[in-house]
């Protein structure tokens, strides 16, 4: 009963939401395929860049909070909807900018509208699969990730090579091209999702029986069952989690929006094109990392050293690619990275998860996002200044290193709580 219940779940869900994230994913780093174009278009200096891609998570932030308070409220099948759409609309405007401060604007906004989306999913998860379930389920929807790399990379170095009509350059072909489809996907969203196991029809009444009595029990043993979720905000445990994934997002998302200019730093020749599929490689290697982390972590039921050890693996790449010039070994050091960055994301989710339920958890998991991804802002941020600086990408590169180990090492300090509230 167990096992199929669970099977039947994964693959009525998770590939949706799977295709969801992908394109949300897609919308918020395909500025960084854009910059290989845009920037000479627009006159966008490398510390403006970073700009441009950092200002999208101080929209996040500010909306991630009230955005999975109106998810619990409203239901999930409604609001990822609504953000949805949203998003798409924004995303598709960027693609008619002509100065780099319409570019803040809309990335500002587009933050705005994206905010509460992964979170909000995080939390959807926790009403499907039980506790012991979840890290497998979540690396499986994290191959969203792996998804819209290796298959949005290459195509967005080909649409912006091939596609050049009605005057419009490819860079914006791209980002129209890519922001249709949240549009489209937001109103089938409401035909397939449902806000819990006790609506479907594809489960029967037994498996619906068996899913909600485990999720029941877990929320009645949970050490925060409910909570105020202003008094979820101030728990030092969230908090804490909150300035550790800043660390982790930092580091990450530094490298994400760059990664097309150091690997085209590596050989001018390369085209657009062709550095859509090198960075598929490292992006295959972190899939494999981040589902063998996820089932073995399930498997042991041990959540933190599964994550402080990828996440070391990447500052050692890190490192490595700061001081390395050959070509080839540079892309080794950038799998390494990989490992790291897709490689701790679904155990991650299950920490806070393990102590968190109901309002709490939606409150907890924005809270934790919303902050992490401060990281967001200031990785891209800092890199670009660095790089403006110096004049080379190697101060950026140890600075991001040094923000891996310093979130390993918070979390390693990490203690989850018997009891809170």
């Amino acid at each position: 009963m167990e096992i199929s219940t669970i099977k039947k779940i994964r693959w009525r869900l998770i590939p949706y939401l799977l295709l969801l994230y992908a394109i949300a994913y897609l919308d918020r780093t395909n500025i960084s395929y854009a910059a290989l174009q845009m920037n000479a278009e627009l006159g966008i200096n490398p510390a403006q860049f970073g700009m441009v891609a950092s200002i999208f998570f101080i929209g996040y932030f500010f909306f991630e909070v009230p955005s999975n308070i109106a998810l619990h409220k409203f239901g999930a099948r409604k609001w990822i909807a609504r953000i949805l759409v949203t998003w798409g609309i924004v995303a598709v405007c960027t693609a008619f900018v002509t100065h780099v401060n319409h570019l803040y604007i809309l990335r500002f906004l587009l933050g705005a509208a994206e905010a509460g989306f992964f979170p909000g999913i995080a939390f959807y998860l926790t009403f499907w699969f039980p506790r012991k379930h979840r890290a497998a389920a979540m690396a499986t929807f994290f191959l969203a990730q792996i998804l819209c790399t290796c298959l949005g990379a290459p195509l967005s170095g080909w649409i912006m090579d091939s596609i050049g009509a009605f005057n419009l350059a490819g860079w914006r072909w791209m980002i129209l091209i890519e922001g249709v489809p949240a549009i489209i996907l937001g109103f089938v969203t409401l035909f397939v999702l449902s806000d819990s196991p006790k609506e479907v029809k594809w489960l029967s009444a037994s498996e619906k029986a068996w899913v909600v009595a485990e999720l029941e029990e877990e929320t009645r043993n949970s050490p925060a069952p409910e909570m105020r979720w202003w008094k979820i905000l101030a728990n030092r445990h969230v908090l804490y989690l909150a300035v550790t994934y800043v660390f982790i997002v930092m580091a990450i998302y530094g490298i994400t929006f760059w990664m097309p200019t150091i690997i085209k730093g590596f050989k001018d020749h390369f085209s657009n094109t062709a550095i859509g599929f090198l960075v598929v490689i490292p992006t295959l290697v972190g899939a494999v990392a981040m589902l063998i982390n996820g089932w073995h972590s399930d498997k042991t039921m041990e959540r933190k050293w599964h994550v402080v050890t990828v996440i070391l693996i990447g500052a050692v790449g890190m490192l490595l690619l700061a001081l390395t010039t050959n070509t080839w070994l540079s892309m080794l050091w950038l799998c390494l990275i990989a490992i790291a960055a897709y490689g701790y994301i679904g155990v991650w989710w299950t920490i806070p998860t393990s102590f968190l339920t109901g309002l709490s958890a939606a409150v907890g998991l924005a809270a934790i996002n919303s902050v992490g991804n401060l990281g967001g802002f200031f990785g891209p941020l800092l890199v670009g200044a660095l790089v403006n600086a110096s004049g080379t990408q190697r101060a950026g590169l140890l600075f991001l290193c040094g923000s891996f180990v310093v979130g390993a090492l918070m979390l390693a300090a990490f203690r989850a709580p018997k009891k809170i509230g």
